[in-house]
């Protein structure tokens, strides 16, 4: 019964840390820097570059989370089930991502043959309406309520920008350059708080 007990606060520990994990502001910064680079390929008329945006993110994951977060908090070691998944889940995000990018894209260029008004659709905000539905995504997957509000700038960029008649590109970049302000600002806070080496 004791070994239960002790199994059950171990896993409530590590589920408490899991959500910690992400409190840095890095996971933020790395969807918006996403955003924006895929607004600004869409500007520049190359939105299926946009594309492989987060497949050139991934793996930059890793080596920046050891050099900025790990000499700052240590190093979290997760059982291997909870590795997998986290695994699991960057792949997912990844792979999702890609996916709505490229369904919004095909949608916005044969807009014209769409069974509605693409006015009354405001089609051109799809693509960031799509992706708010990844940063909703990720916020179940984290356990963080700001990529709810991420997804909120995504949506009321994507109405705003298509209302105003903006390309999806500007309204990608714009809702990008936001989250980008607020992630930078979590992680400098992060990086003011935690100055290397105090843990050892």
């Amino acid at each position: 019964m004791e070994q239960v007990a002790m199994l059950d606060n171990m896993n409530l520990l590590e589920r408490k840390v899991f959500r910690h994990y992400w409190d840095d502001g890095l996971l933020d910064l790395f969807a918006a820097i996403g955003i924006l680079l895929i607004g600004v390929f869409w500007l520049r008329d190359l939105p299926v570059g946009a594309a492989i945006v987060p497949a050139w993110l991934v793996p930059l994951w890793n080596p920046l989370r050891k050099k900025i977060v790990e000499p700052r908090l240590g190093l979290v070691e997760f059982t291997e089930a909870r590795d997998r998944q986290n695994r699991r889940m960057l792949q997912w995000v990844m792979y999702i991502g890609i996916g709505l990018l490229i369904l919004g894209i095909e949608l916005y260029f044969f807009r014209d043959s769409l069974p509605v008004e693409p006015t009354v659709a405001l089609i051109a905000g799809l693509p960031a309406f799509l992706l708010a539905l990844l940063a909703i995504f990720t916020a179940a997957l984290v356990g963080s309520a700001r990529f709810v509000a991420y997804a909120l700038i995504l949506i009321l960029t994507g109405v705003s920008g298509a209302l105003l008649d903006w390309t999806p590109g500007l309204i990608l970049a714009v809702a990008g350059a936001i989250m980008f302000v607020i992630a930078g600002g979590l992680l400098i806070q992060f990086l003011r708080q935690n100055p290397p080496g105090e843990t050892e």
